[in-house]
């Protein structure tokens, strides 16, 4: 048997089934591990190791009576800091929300302890979600799990979730997309990252960046856990990823908007990945999708969509502590002050119209493909003091993901190999909204050829 924080969930699900793992054993192995490699909760922010331990030892009692609940009964899970957990402090890792602790559960988080997954912790984020980097000064910002030498961003704003996975400090971390939250870690980090369709999982008990746009989806070691987690927090059977292969499967790989100013390494790495599903039997045709760059371009015109929303969620909050927000990400939430109502009304009529031409255009094929961000990570410290190099570095980093966000799409992210540093890049599927089973099912089949 492999290390124990080497293995998927789904490995470590059937480890408990068959009794060759423990439950108990098993929490207090992260727990643990956890202490050890995270000693200045860069990656977690918050524990309860006796919610942990009364859920483990929850699942071994069903083991044992043959009453498992899933193939994740038993399975640590952490979640990120907006997700409320009863008893526990949720703050959205900002200091504006300090002492904030709720008195029940996130709905989706009672879902996943119904189908028996043992909490396992509280990740870092980007203070609010409010950026595609993953820097956060308040907690500090815990560094891409991918290079040993520089520190580098881990992407966001699931930052910990993304790192935790990578660093094996747990096999699943929930997270939130709502311009990129879930893939963009993800890709940066070398895992997988499932963005779900708006509407499509409830929020309740979820803090807001953006209640628009926000979405809960899993960040895991492969696709087969992310179907899995989809799964739990869905409430439906887990989706057969059994015997998909690509022969006659159609792939766009977006030519213009998605595909432009790509790191010449990331873009090796993405062509080369394309190059594999067309080696698996795919056809990959290169084509203008310009409903994607129209989506950005309307929004940028007509006002930031996502700067109203959360303006208009924590408006009250920031005027009375401006002191406590990271300063690069103050004047990006005044900036939502600018849009008058009728604009946002006339943005949102806009997307609608973009995104129902993609739609359809989207029914001919199985999955867009393009790098999921374009850009390899930079050093934390070349951001960290440098307003300008920040902001740049935060649009192009959210770049790609975006416009799946704004026109409602679903999407993965599947590693596809080394950028020319040798660090992970991501290669993004995107299809219609609520096609969520197709798409890690194509995943999977993905995955298989990618490796």
């Amino acid at each position: 048997m492999a290390a124990w924080h080497e293995m998927t969930g789904l490995q470590l699900g059937e480890a408990i089934a068959d009794g060759s793992i423990d439950p108990v054993e098993l929490a207090t192995f992260f727990l643990d591990r956890i202490v050890a490699e995270d000693p200045g909760k860069r990656i977690f922010i918050r524990m309860d190791p006796q919610r942990t331990q009364a859920e483990a030892e929850a699942a071994q009692a069903r083991r044992r009576a043959g009453l498992r609940r899933g193939p994740l009964d038993g399975v640590p899970v952490s979640w990120k800091d907006l997700a409320d957990v009863a008893g526990v402090e949720t703050t959205m890792a900002t200091r504006a929300l300090k002492g904030r602790v709720p008195k029940t559960d996130a709905l989706l988080l009672s879902r996943a302890t119904h189908a028996g997954t043992v909490f396992l912790g509280k990740t870092n984020m980007t203070e609010f979600a409010f950026s595609g980097l993953g820097i956060n000064t308040t907690h500090e910002t815990p560094a891409n799990a991918c290079d040993t030498e520089v520190e580098r961003i881990p992407g966001g704003s699931s930052s910990g979730a993304g790192v935790a996975v990578a660093r094996g400090l747990g096999p699943i971390a929930i997270g939130s997309d709502t311009g990129g939250s879930v893939r963009i870690p993800a890709s940066l980090n070398g895992i997988t990252g499932l963005k779900t369709t708006i509407g499509a999982l409830p929020l309740d008990g979820v803090l807001p960046l953006s209640p628009l746009l926000d979405t809960i989806g899993p960040l895991t070691a492969d696709v087969g856990d992310a179907a899995a987690m989809w799964s739990v927090l869905a409430g439906r059977p887990m989706a057969d990823l059994s015997g998909v292969d690509l022969k006659g499967r159609l792939f766009v790989a977006v030519a213009d908007s998605l595909w432009s100013d790509v790191d010449p390494g990331v873009d090796r790495a993405c062509r080369a990945a394309a190059a594999k599903l067309e080696a698996a039997g795919a056809a990959v045709e290169w084509h203008d999708v310009p409903e994607l760059a129209e989506s950005m371009e309307a929004m940028i015109s007509m006002g930031g969509l996502v700067t109203t929303d959360a303006w208009s969620c924590w408006s009250d909050l920031i005027d009375n502590a401006p002191d406590a927000i990271f300063p690069p990400m103050l004047p990006r939430f005044r900036s939502g002050t600018k849009q008058a109502g009728h604009d946002l009304l006339r943005l949102m009529r806009r997307l609608e119209e973009i995104s129902a031409d993609l739609h359809r255009k989207l029914a001919g094929c199985d999955a867009m493909i393009a790098p999921t961000v374009p850009i390899s990570p930079p050093a934390i410290a070349d951001l960290i003091d440098d307003l300008d190099a920040y902001t740049r570095t935060n649009v192009m980093t959210l770049r790609n993901t975006t416009p799946g966000n704004l026109t409602k799409l679903c999407a993965l992210s599947v590693p596809c190999g080394p950028d020319d540093l040798g660090l992970p890049a991501g290669l993004m599927l995107m299809q219609r909204p609520q096609q969520e089973e197709a798409l890690l099912r194509l995943g999977k089949a993905v995955e298989t050829a990618l490796i």
